[in-house]
């Protein structure tokens, strides 16, 4: 009976601490080539963001040559119940789901189930036929690529002229957050049916293009989205701490949401905050819990997602496991789209990703061929793979007023001294 009584406590002990997050390693900061000393000016720079208000709290995470030498929170997780920020926090990620939704695109595509210049209609045959806003048929049909790169035509609510978010409002398409109704497939049956911003493969229009995606994922895989990404990527990267839903042992980890009133922090908490928007507490965006949205639905922490991009600096694989080939990851980091990009100067844009052409061309620090993305609710990563060099910056502000992102990349580049 005592030996029974043991194994009973020893496995509540085990099961307790896998609720817990993994704490990762970090590695003396010199070892990898970066400056403790210099270190100290970003905690002194974001300290300063978190005094000035401007941001309630904020975990940094910087990588090198494979190993974490700084892993720092600061402020506050919950400013109106006194929690400060702690580095396994978990934060809305927001359009940072989007490179998680192109690699799982990708598995499939090495797995032999579609060619990128394949008709998305071929499987989902809403999209034959479409017109534009202005009345045209379409000259040629979506694409995967077209969706990979968003020239697909199709654009969010909050992007588009009056008209688009009129038609989308009334469609009920909002983007993935808390008003959306059912499931991924209903919402982009009901966008198939609804005209485009332009011709495919004509312009850059960021929108629900990787929502479409992630329905192509359910269809191909005979999974849903939540169960894909769990079983083939979570899992195989070890991101214990990665949902669309939290768990509500997890809910006291969440990083509370805050918005501005009147130039003051002020916590959100429904979605009369927004027209299209839920912040709740603990929840990803509101009670619908059948609509996993591809391209801003998933909840994670620094250290999770240090995982995946480690995967991606490593050329598809972490540790033994090859997720992608390498030929992949070099697709998905190469210009796709030209010269179409409109997002910030001296950028291309891949498969998830905008891809920098060098300081020469944005006139900023980072190395050429650095890839980057960010989340809504002001999150941001890139990673450089000629410096072996990962960021990840966490925050949980909408709108973001601050510019907190761009110093701290500048910081991380000061701080290498080899």
């Amino acid at each position: 009976m005592k030996t029974s009584k043991l194994y009973i406590i020893a496995v509540l002990i085990i099961f307790s601490g896998l609720l817990k997050a993994q704490n990762p390693s970090i590695s003396n900061p010199e070892d990898v080539g970066i400056s403790s000393y210099r270190l100290g000016i970003i905690d002194k720079v974001l300290q300063e963001y978190i005094d000035k208000k401007e941001v309630p709290g904020a975990i940094a995470l910087i990588a090198r040559r494979g190993e974490i030498g700084y892993l720092k929170s600061f402020g506050m997780k919950d400013i109106e119940e006194n929690q400060p920020m702690t580095d396994d926090a978990i934060f809305r990620i927001a359009s940072m789901t989007k490179a998680v939704t192109t690699v799982g695109v990708m598995m499939l595509y090495e797995d032999g189930r579609f060619k990128l210049d394949d008709p998305i209609s071929n499987f989902i045959p809403e999209f034959k036929n479409m017109k534009t806003m202005d009345g045209e048929n379409v000259k040629q049909e979506i694409t995967i690529r077209h969706l990979l790169t968003h020239t697909s035509g199709l654009s969010y609510a909050f992007l588009g002229p009056q008209d688009t978010y009129d038609l989308y409002i009334q469609n009920n398409i909002y983007g993935g957050f808390g008003k959306t109704q059912g499931t991924i497939g209903e919402t982009v049956k009901r966008l198939a049916s609804l005209p485009l911003m332009h011709q495919p493969g004509e312009k850059f229009q960021y929108g629900m293009s990787a929502d479409v995606l992630g329905y192509l994922i359910e269809i191909i895989s005979g999974m849903t989205l939540e169960a894909f990404f769990q079983e083939k990527i979570f899992e195989p990267l070890e991101m214990t701490d990665s949902y669309f839903f939290l768990p509500e042992t997890k809910k006291d980890r969440l990083a509370i949401m805050y918005g501005y009133e009147e130039n003051q922090l002020k916590r959100i908490v429904d979605e009369a905050k927004s027209r299209f928007l839920n912040y709740s507490d603990y929840a990803t965006y509101a009670s619908n819990r059948n609509y996993f949205s591809g391209g801003g639905g998933l909840l994670s922490t620094a250290s999770d997602y240090y995982n995946f991009l480690t995967m991606l600096l490593n050329k598809g694989k972490y540790k033994n496991k090859q997720i992608l080939s390498r030929k992949s990851i070099e697709l998905m980091t190469s210009n796709q789209t030209g010269d179409m990009f409109n997002g910030r100067k001296g950028e291309v844009f891949g498969f998830g990703f905008a891809i920098s052409k060098g300081p020469s061309k944005t006139g900023t620090i980072e190395s050429a061929g650095t890839y980057r993305w960010l989340g809504l609710f002001n999150t941001h990563f890139w990673v450089d793979p000629e410096e072996q060099l990962i960021g990840i910056l966490l925050t949980q502000t909408n709108p973001n007023v601050s510019d907190i992102d761009r110093k701290f990349k500048t910081l991380v580049y000061q701080s290498i001294i080899d």
